[in-house]
């Protein structure tokens, strides 16, 4: 519980999850598909399969918008060859929300399955976001307190039942 209230202070802000699941590397050699793991052997086995990867989203009113893409000029880098090059913008609102829109020209996106345009769209908590083949779900702080808090139990159940 100590640790649940340090990391909040820490990391108040909302979230954003790359989910476990394929990961296409975009090179041109064979075997170009990964897993969406931490890559750690020493922390396998506390760990639960198919761990994500989490972009924390700050809003700093001089940051302005982020833009999420493969190429690594974006403040948020999704290196998957599904994904555009320049493929979202993600933009700070008041209260801890995020908005999200398109870039033009870029790959389709969905939104809770339904097709995301270039025209922001504000995010709801549990939000999904289908890129290419990369899924995201966006937390605000509170859900993503629940999710480590899930993760957290699963690890505990896993070990207790390891012993």
């Amino acid at each position: 519980m100590a640790l649940k209230e340090k990391f909040r202070a820490k990391y108040p802000h909302p979230w954003l999850v790359w989910e476990a699941g394929a990961w296409n590397v975009p090179e041109t050699t064979e075997g170009s598909v990964g897993a969406t793991r931490l890559p750690l052997t020493d922390l396998r086995d506390c760990l639960p399969a198919g761990d994500a990867m989490c972009f924390e989203l700050v809003a700093l009113a001089e940051r302005g918008p982020m833009r999420l893409g493969r190429a690594s000029h974006n403040a948020l880098v999704v290196n998957d060859a599904t994904v555009s090059r320049e493929q979202l913008v993600l933009t700070p609102l008041p209260d801890a929300r995020w908005q999200v829109g398109r870039v033009p020209d870029s790959r389709p996106v969905k939104l809770d399955g339904q097709e995301l345009t270039e025209a922001p769209v504000e995010l709801q908590p549990g939000a999904q976001l289908e890129v290419g083949d990369v899924r995201l779900t966006f937390h605000a702080a509170d859900g993503f307190d629940e999710r480590i808090a899930r993760i957290a139990a699963q690890v505990l159940a896993q070990t207790a039942a390891n012993r």
